[in-house]
């Protein structure tokens, strides 16, 4: 699952990136993820996501700890 979350996530934050899909398609599909897999999904990059903070999000995937936002997390 990790695997598809992240090429999505690149095609949003590095759209010129060789990524084969576009950005609608990369934003539906990590609300798909989101609301299917919900309890699954680890507390950080369900907050992420659910902020559309994409690009905190995949430095986490990438194993990068992410500096903190307005919100603190």
């Amino acid at each position: 699952m990790l695997k598809e979350i992240k090429k999505s996530l690149q095609a949003i934050v590095n759209p010129t990136a060789d990524v084969e899909i576009d950005l609608g398609t990369a934003i539906k599909n990590l609300d798909e993820v989101l609301a299917k897999e919900d309890k699954n999904l680890d507390p950080k990059i369900k907050h992420f996501l659910q902020n559309r903070s994409y690009e905190k999000a995949l430095l986490w995937v990438e194993g990068v700890e992410p500096e903190r936002g307005n919100c603190g997390k």
